[in-house]
């Protein structure tokens, strides 16, 4: 008689390796996040402005309110400098002349973001009797850039007004903060919305229209979250979840998830605005900006002054932005320098590696700024 043994099934060694499996998973989560915090870790120092590249990789997921916290010092001395820059009538704008040096010069008043910074510069290298009134922002969009001129108005005696609008930045107007639409490098100033009421340019101001007023709003709940709810009802590009500060701010994993969501959010925005066949001429923001454009031209030519558009087409965006403005300047007769026809945007000889034109771009568009300054006397 053969005997027979009969094999019994048992889960215990499935549960035994899963939790191996499972445990060494977790072990190596967990070194990851000591390794990357402790041998990458942000600069506490708000004027630090050169954390290092694995220090500021490991950051970009960080949530919007834990940076521009980390950006407030208690005063502008203490403060990060991207956290100064682009504030209405800031500091930098008292420091900015109102009158022509002499008698002599001219005064040009020019409003708009690092590009327009540049070429101010030139035409100043190019004249030296030029005296330039500099009021921007970082990559400031036409919101910000509009909402400046229009508030600077009363404020000086130029002879010129000039107001660049940068094709990458025009996505800006569906947005209130610097904070809201550039997620991994958070400006917090901030500027109107803009909108349309039966054909009326209308704006919404945010209820924090000051570094100073933004550093008292951060120690009161309740006007935060009023600004908050300004945010999530009006900015287009507010998403709390890469907004709101938590917890998992101090996870390196988390950040890298976060950048990686809020980089697809963004891009899902940005591409019902903009495309490689130009801007979709069925978002608002067409209409809002060429009316921007006509009240600009318009009030400059009330106030005596030569009203002057520089339109910006960056890396990517060819001559998108001339082609939906090109109605109004024509139809209104408004004088306009476009870099599409000066340097054009397809040829990347014209631009540094950070997407900005080189000198010699910009020495050829302040040459022809001044050229049609001139045909304007």
């Amino acid at each position: 008689m053969k005997l027979t043994y009969k094999k019994h099934f048992t889960l215990a060694p499935i549960i035994r390796d899963s939790l191996k499996i499972t445990g060494g998973f977790l072990g190596f989560i967990l070194l990851f996040e000591i390794i990357v915090n402790l041998l990458f870790p942000y600069p506490q120092d708000p004027q630090n402005t050169n954390p290092g590249t694995l220090p500021l990789y490991f950051d970009y997921g960080k949530s919007i309110e834990g940076k521009v916290k980390r950006q407030l010092g208690t005063s502008n001395k203490n403060s990060a400098p991207i956290a100064q820059a682009g504030w209405f009538n800031s500091e930098n704008w008292q420091k900015q002349p109102n009158k022509p040096q002499t008698k002599q010069d001219k005064l040009v008043a020019i409003y708009g973001m690092s590009f327009t910074n540049d070429v101010a510069k030139s035409i100043k290298k190019i004249n030296p009797r030029i005296t330039i009134r500099r009021i921007d922002g970082p990559t400031a969009p036409p919101n910000h850039s509009f909402a400046a001129y229009s508030l600077d108005r009363k404020n000086h005696d130029a002879d010129v007004v000039i107001w660049g609008i940068l094709a990458s930045s025009v996505q800006g107007m569906n947005a209130m903060s610097g904070m809201t639409w550039n997620a991994e490098f958070p400006a917090p100033f901030t500027f109107p919305k803009y909108y349309l009421k039966q054909g009326d340019l209308k704006a919404i101001w945010p209820s924090i229209d000051s570094l100073e007023s933004l550093r008292l709003a951060k120690q009161n709940e309740t006007k935060w979250q009023a600004f908050v709810n300004q945010l999530e009802s009006n900015d287009k590009f507010y998403y709390a979840f890469s907004f709101v500060q938590n917890f998992f701010d101090n996870s390196a994993i988390v950040r890298m998830i976060r950048r990686a969501w809020t980089q697809n959010d963004k891009n899902q925005k940005l591409n019902q605005i903009h495309s490689s066949e130009g801007f979709n001429q069925q978002w608002e923001g067409i209409a809002v900006l060429n009316k921007m454009v006509k009240q600009f031209a318009d009030t400059a030519k009330a106030d005596g002054k030569v009203p002057i558009v520089l339109v910006i087409n960056n890396v990517g965006y060819d001559e998108h932005l001339f082609e939906a403005i090109q109605p109004t300047l024509s139809k209104e007769s408004i004088p306009y320098i476009s870099t599409h026809e000066i340097v054009p945007a397809s040829d990347m000889s014209n631009f540094i590696a950070d997407g900005h034109f080189t000198p010699e771009a910009n020495q050829k568009i302040a040459e022809e700024v001044l050229e049609l300054i001139e045909k304007q006397e």
